[in-house]
């Protein structure tokens, strides 16, 4: 059964009851019905619960948001086509669904979700944007002049920084203890780094991981 249509200047000067009844009933019962979705209704129901709290948030996609000021925002939209503040947000993920966002009452602003949680993937964490992979190099044919790293071309999943490249760290991979050598980082952008291998080209490492931090 639907939930009541709302009927505003009820009940109206003048009416007697008997003529408004049927209206307020519908009335105060939309209301409570209306309160009853996402939410513990007025009598505590589901179960014996506070009044009013939240049970689940279900969000309706927003396309265009701005800064409220003082007041924090809670909302959803596809990246890439939400708009906040007249600038649209990087389409990370581009696949059309919906992601979790935040815009204070100061103008921050932070993508809360988005993922791909492969080997090598990304993932959103408040704002900041997180990236891993893993490079294999033949133990015995270690690199000795400068090689790049492109994000958007990290199989199964990789995407360019929108705004900054923070940080790179990198770990070797395999070899015994014996083995030594050391990967340095000659340049970071927003679609990559360059690096190259300090040290024996015998060197029994068998790759190495690394993360990337940006926004």
């Amino acid at each position: 059964m639907p939930i009541p249509t709302y009927t505003p200047g009820y009940p109206p000067d003048g009416s007697s009851l008997g003529q408004t009844k049927a209206v307020i009933r519908n009335n105060l019962d939309g209301t409570f019905q209306t309160l009853n979705v996402d939410h513990v209704n007025n009598n505590g129901q589901p179960g014996s619960q506070p009044a009013g709290y939240h049970t689940i948030i279900h969000q309706v996609t927003q396309t265009s948001v701005n800064t409220v000021t003082g007041y924090n925002q809670l909302f959803s939209g596809v990246p890439g086509s939400l708009i906040v503040n007249g600038v649209a947000t990087p389409a990370i993920p581009n696949n059309g669904d919906t992601q979790l966002y935040a815009l204070s009452g100061q103008g921050g602003f932070s993508q809360l979700t988005g993922a791909n949680g492969a080997i090598n993937g990304y993932t959103w964490m408040g704002g900041v944007l997180l990236q891993w992979g893993q490079v294999g190099v033949v133990p015995t044919f270690w690199p000795i002049t400068p090689q790049t790293v492109t994000f958007t071309s990290q199989i199964p999943a990789g995407v360019a920084f929108p705004n900054n490249l923070f940080n790179v760290v990198v770990t070797f991979t395999g070899g015994p203890s014996s083995s030594s050598g050391d990967i340095s980082i000659l340049s970071l952008s927003k679609t990559g780094f360059t690096w190259v291998f300090t040290g024996s080209s015998n060197s029994s490492f068998s790759g190495f991981y690394w993360v990337a931090i940006g926004n």
